[in-house]
């Protein structure tokens, strides 16, 4: 029988290459790694600090990274357009999870930006529930119940549906 040596270097080469496989992420099995979903809603301000109740609609965009079969974060910029032509913008971080592949449900903390005429920008809570089929595999419609909380002076709320589309890249 041959007994064949390994020169030392080639024995820590093989060992880093092991390594660095084991704890690379899995991009063979990954189900994507970026998702753009724009989306429109229209709803109802209950809001006390600006004494503007009534009616509101919004277009924002999101941009989400993978974790998971079914799980999501990313960064959320939104704008709303109050029904006396006043606007004002959100950003904020989103976490998200797909249950049963078509119920959808995310939870961000906004910080909303131009809401009062000398103010300082509040910070809120915005949660989605809603429906988002998995029919496609790169192209998704969806609708969610949208609920913003904004921590002004006085607790703001709008509750509003949105519609869009999540691309899958």
């Amino acid at each position: 029988m041959t007994n064949i040596k390994m020169p030392k270097y080639k024995n820590k080469i093989i060992w880093i290459v092991l390594s660095i496989s084991i704890f690379l992420p899995n991009f063979v099995n990954a189900e994507s790694s970026l998702i753009v979903r724009p989306q429109v809603g229209y709803g109802y301000m209950d809001s006390s600090s600006l004494s503007n109740n009534g009616s509101i609609n919004h277009v924002g965009l999101r941009i989400l990274l993978n974790t998971g079969e079914n799980k999501r974060y990313g960064l959320e910029a939104t704008r709303f357009h109050l029904n006396n032509a006043k606007s004002f913008g959100s950003l904020g971080i989103v976490l998200e999870q797909r249950l049963w592949n078509w119920f959808n449900m995310s939870i961000a903390t906004i910080g909303y930006f131009n809401y009062k005429i000398g103010s300082k920008n509040p910070v809120g809570l915005m949660t989605n529930l809603g429906w988002e089929p998995n029919s496609y595999k790169n192209f998704k419609p969806f609708i969610t119940y949208r609920n913003d909380i904004i921590f002004s002076e006085d607790i703001d709320i709008v509750y509003s549906i949105s519609i869009g589309v999540t691309f899958v890249f």
